[in-house]
């Protein structure tokens, strides 16, 4: 027969084998059941790359007729005009038939108005059986006519435009066929100059996005279960299953084996060991200013109180 002692140390123990186990759950759900690994099958690069040289005036600052990126500010004032050279270069790393299809459009523009200056129409070059394809485009910006076409629009529109700009735009389609697959995305760096008036700097011409670069692949994704990790969950729920059905037994064994509550005793047994000293009146007290008058049930009660009282 199991003892209340030993059903205690049961209970605790199935209790914390209960609590061990739902925390096994949790950790089990915690490690992935899947492995993905990306496999690289062919890797490739967009590169559009913008190069100027800026034709200056005769000039006290730099004392040189030319600048090119990097080497200095290119202030209204002194420079004539910016020759631009764009350069797109896709490059796979396997041979690939190679397509590209691309136009340019250069723009004069303002929070107002745009103005078309030069668009080169959509031209095809195919490449076979090779591993990069290139092409370039060369455009000139003549600074004093863009002020004055500026002006000119200004002019007709109403407004005055400090700052301005001229964006050349390639629009590229790259296709390729490789043996990984096929490629087909689209390319579009921009070049800004920004015409700035009136800064603290001065007046000056800044340009934005001259490097561009966008690598990009054909991956093969595969998936593998992990059944050790699937196991792992499994066993979590027969632990806890079996430490919970467990510990439902033995609190049902523990409060089948309670002591059984002893009645209480009549009220007969409680009073008879006071039985001699125990005086019985007939009602409640009745009281008359401060004196009360209590009624005795018979004689004997009445001798027993006045023993007790000291006044037989």
């Amino acid at each position: 027969m199991m003892t209340r002692g030993k059903l205690v140390i049961l209970l605790c123990l199935f209790a914390l084998l209960t609590l061990f186990s739902v925390l096994s759950i949790y950790y089990t759900h915690q490690i992935p059941t899947q492995e993905v690994k990306t496999t690289y099958l062919c890797t490739y690069t967009h590169t559009g790359n913008y190069d100027y040289t800026a034709q200056l005036r005769s000039n006290l600052i730099y004392n040189v007729s030319e600048l090119k990126p990097g080497q200095g500010t290119l202030y209204l004032e002194i420079t004539e005009y910016i020759a631009t050279t764009f350069t797109y270069t896709f490059q796979t790393d396997q041979t690939a038939n190679i397509t590209l299809r691309y136009n340019i459009t250069t723009s004069l523009e303002s929070p107002t108005w745009r103005k078309n200056l030069n668009t080169v129409p959509q031209t095809t070059q195919n490449y076979t059986e090779t591993t990069s394809a290139q092409f370039s485009h060369s455009y000139t910006v003549d600074v004093a006519s863009i002020e004055n076409l500026k002006n000119s629009l200004d002019s007709e529109t109403g407004v005055y435009t400090p700052n301005y700009n001229v964006t050349i735009q390639p629009q590229i389609l790259t296709t390729a066929q490789t043996d990984a697959g096929p490629i087909n995305e689209f390319f579009n760096p921009t070049l800004t100059l920004v015409f700035q008036q009136g800064t603290p700097e001065g007046d000056y011409i800044s340009t934005t996005n001259l490097q561009n670069t966008r690598p990009s692949a054909i991956t093969q994704t595969t998936i593998t279960n992990l059944a050790w990790a699937t196991n792992q969950q499994y066993a979590s729920y027969a632990f806890t299953a079996t430490s919970l059905a467990a510990l439902a037994i033995t609190s049902y064994a523990f409060t089948r084996t309670q002591p059984p509550t002893k009645p209480a005793k009549p009220l007969e047994e409680i009073i008879a060991p006071y039985q001699e000293v125990i005086a019985e009146s007939t009602g409640e007290p009745t009281y008359e200013g401060r004196t009360a008058t209590i009624t005795m049930k018979s004689l004997e009660d009445l001798i027993k109180v006045a023993d007790w009282i000291g006044k037989p």
